[in-house]
């Protein structure tokens, strides 16, 4: 018996990692309908670890369950982006500051691998998606080198949402070198243990990156205005 609920509470966990990384990879797309039928087939599982999995994803913030409709993909606001960022500077101001503290040499030896494969992207940063897995593996590996489980835990939800928004193309060629600069200044702190200099580097850090990201944002709510726009005015002549 106990056996057999490890086996089913693995493949939920399975389930769940499965269902979340096509979210965070943009396969299963904002505002899309997630029905368990469709999902439990496509994922060769039956409908009760679908379902589990769901009542997981809505609790991260990535799903969103509607009254008598299901469940959502959530479609993150500018206003949403914001708070996040807000909440990911308590914690990261704090997670670098223990890696530096706690960090251990392979540690350091995986954020100058991840660093070189960076830097490479900095000449040609036409792979977008890449260039941001990157950066959130370094904010990932910072959270692992603070040695704090439950700061972990919560920084791996705010990397998994920051992931959704992978696919919002940051029109400013600069951008990626600064984040380079910015996270290279970042193992130099960790490195060295300079706590203070490391948090007050990422909180910058993380304006910066923020900053970016909404006028990202709103560069594409307008284009999307502008589209709909067009489609109506269009409606509108077909109708008279």
């Amino acid at each position: 018996m106990i056996a057999m609920r490890s086996r089913a509470t693995l493949i939920t966990q399975e389930t769940y990692a499965l269902l979340r990384d096509l979210i965070v990879s943009n396969r299963l797309r904002a505002g899309q309908k997630l029905v368990d039928r469709e999902l439990a087939e496509e994922l060769g599982v039956s409908r009760t670890p679908i379902r589990e999995a769901l009542g997981r994803l809505a609790m991260t913030g990535l799903i969103e369950q509607r009254a008598r409709r299901g469940y959502y993909v959530c479609h993150f606001t500018v206003d949403q982006v914001i708070d996040l960022y807000e909440f990911r500077k308590m914690l990261e101001t704090h997670s670098i500051a223990l890696a530096a503290r706690n960090a251990k040499p392979t540690h350091l030896r995986e954020f100058e691998a991840i660093l070189s494969e960076f830097k490479l992207l900095t000449g040609d940063p036409k792979d977008h998606a890449r260039a941001a897995k990157l950066d959130v593996d370094i904010h990932r590996l910072i959270a692992l080198a603070g040695a704090n489980k439950s700061l972990q835990m919560a920084m791996e939800n705010v990397l998994d949402k920051l992931m959704c928004f992978v696919s919002i193309e940051i029109d400013d060629r600069n951008a990626l070198k600064v984040a380079y600069d910015e996270h290279e200044q970042l193992y130099e702190y960790v490195k060295n243990k300079d706590e203070a200099g490391a948090s007050a580097l990422m909180l910058k850090h993380i304006d910066n990156a923020e900053r970016t990201l909404v006028q990202a944002f709103e560069a594409r709510n307008a284009l999307q205005r502008s589209i709909l726009g067009s489609k109506q005015k269009r409606v509108a002549w077909q109708d008279k």
